[in-house]
C-alpha cells in the first residue's frame, strides 16, 4: 500500500466515525482503538507525523460537525453542567421536609 491510499483510509475512517456520532450512533470502543491503530501505523511507516494526522482529524471534525473539537468537547461539558440535578433539598431530612418531627407527631 502506498501512502496515497493509506491516508485516504485514516480519512474515510474518520468521516465515518465523527459521522456516526454526529448521526446519534456511538461508535463501539473497538472502532476507536483500531482508528487509533491505524493512525499510529501512519506515522510508524513515515507515512505522516502526529501533528499532521491531529490536523486532519480537526478539519475532517470541523467538515462533520461544523466546529472544532475543542468547541464541541466545551460545549458538551456545558450541556453535562446544566443536566446536574442540585440534590440540595435531600440534605435536610425526609420527615424534616415532610414537616413531622422524629417521634411521629
Amino acid at each position: 500500500m502506498d501512502k496515497e491510499s493509506y491516508l485516504a483510509e485514516i480519512k474515510l475512517r474518520l468521516r465515518r466515525y465523527f459521522s456516526a456520532s454526529r448521526d446519534g450512533y456511538k461508535p463501539p470502543a473497538e472502532d476507536r482503538h483500531r482508528l487509533e491503530g491505524f493512525m499510529q501505523g501512519a506515522v510508524f511507516m513515515g507515512f505522516a507525523t502526529s501533528a499532521e494526522l491531529g490536523r486532519v482529524m480537526e478539519r475532517i471534525h470541523f467538515d462533520v460537525f461544523g466546529k472544532s473539537i475543542e468547541e464541541r468537547r466545551q460545549e458538551g461539558e456545558a450541556r453535562w453542567q446544566e443536566s446536574v440535578i442540585n440534590y440540595d433539598r435531600y440534605d435536610q431530612p425526609a420527615y424534616e421536609r415532610a414537616g413531622r418531627s422524629l417521634s411521629g407527631r
